[in-house]
C-alpha cells in the first residue's frame, strides 16, 4: 500500500472516531469527508501513514467554550486514540501499547 492509500485509510478511521465522540454529545452532528489529497506542508515529506485532524474553532463561541473545558479535551484525546488504535490494528507489523 502506498504512503497516501495509507494516510487515507488513517484518515478514515480518525474521522470515525471523531464522528462517533461527535455523534454522542451533540445533537445534529454531521460527518464530513476527509480531504482526498492533503497538500499541507507539514504533512510533505513524511515517510510514514499521515494526517491533520481539525477538532475544532477557537473563533466560534461554543466550540471555544467546549475547548476550555478539561473533560470535553480527555474525550477528544479518548477519541483520536481510538481512531489511531483502529489503524493499527489493521497493520500487521504494528503492536499498539495498552490504554489504561
Amino acid at each position: 500500500m502506498k504512503k497516501l492509500d495509507e494516510s487515507r485509510e488513517f484518515a478514515s478511521r480518525m474521522q470515525s472516531a471523531l464522528f462517533a465522540f461527535s455523534a454522542r454529545s451533540f445533537s445534529g452532528a454531521e460527518k464530513t469527508a476527509a480531504c482526498a489529497r492533503p497538500r499541507f506542508v507539514v504533512l510533505i515529506g513524511a515517510s510514514m501513514p499521515s494526517v491533520l485532524v481539525e477538532i475544532g474553532f477557537v473563533s466560534n463561541p461554543r466550540e471555544e467554550q467546549l475547548l476550555k473545558k478539561p473533560e470535553y479535551r480527555q474525550k477528544l484525546a479518548e477519541s483520536l486514540y481510538k481512531g489511531m488504535s483502529k489503524y493499527a490494528e489493521s497493520l500487521s507489523h504494528f503492536q499498539l501499547a495498552q490504554s489504561r
